[in-house]
């Protein structure tokens, strides 16, 4: 993964076209003095991404436009930002999963579904000095959500947005007042699932994602 993690930048910094040729194995071996071997594997890897496509008998180019989310989510760990306006598009597409979750969650739980979430927020309170520990149990709240719509790719889907956020949420969580508003939020949401009232529900989380996202708006513009 390191040598994945070093070879990515170096393709994005260069801007290569859909037709041009990015750098040769025998090239990238010589510059990050690692075996062919080792360079074919971390290709290998970026193909599977969709990050780039070879060819036969002509070479190793770019396809970022066509990358998959678990490429995105691989951006964001080793600190690369999405290309262009993608990190909106990402927030405005993991909105509309989750809203529309939050309606098929208030028809389709079952009691084991919101008794996870409650767990989740009785573990809540009791962590509310630790802020990895709430970041952590965010995820599990929202992606509880989404488990509860018993819809197995809409969850899988949804996660890969959690994991690439986790370097943002453990900043957003820093401050103990949003831990326990995000906490009173939260009860005020499983409240309306367990009364099946969708409109409540999505109405209740879209205010709450808001927040949260006004809050990164006002931070990006005071930086």
């Amino acid at each position: 993964m390191n040598l994945v993690a070093e070879i990515i930048p170096l393709l994005l910094s260069r801007g290569y076209g859909p037709n041009e040729r990015a750098p040769s194995e025998r090239e990238l071996a010589e510059r990050f003095r690692a075996s062919r071997t080792q360079v074919r594997e971390a290709l290998s890897v970026l193909e599977t991404l969709r990050l780039i496509e070879r060819r036969p008998k002509s070479g190793v180019y770019l396809t970022v436009e066509s990358a998959s989310i678990e490429a995105l989510r691989l951006f964001t760990e080793i600190g690369i930002p999405l290309p262009g306006d993608e990190g909106d598009q990402a927030g405005e597409v993991r909105r509309i999963q989750e809203l529309e979750a939050a309606r098929l969650a208030c028809r389709r739980h079952r009691e084991e579904d919101i008794e996870v979430l409650r767990r989740c927020l009785a573990g809540w309170e009791d962590a509310l000095d630790d802020a990895t520990r709430i970041s952590e149990l965010d995820r599990v709240f929202h992606t509880g959500i989404v488990r509860a719509t018993q819809n197995a790719v809409l969850g899988r889907l949804v996660n890969v947005f959690y994991l690439m956020t986790e370097r943002r949420r453990a900043i957003y969580f820093g401050n103990p007042a949003r831990r326990r508003q995000s906490l009173r939020e939260h009860e005020e949401i499983l409240d309306a699932i367990v009364d099946r009232d969708e409109e409540r529900a999505v109405r209740l989380l879209d205010a709450h994602i808001s927040g949260a996202d006004s809050y990164w708006q006002d931070l990006l513009a005071r930086e």
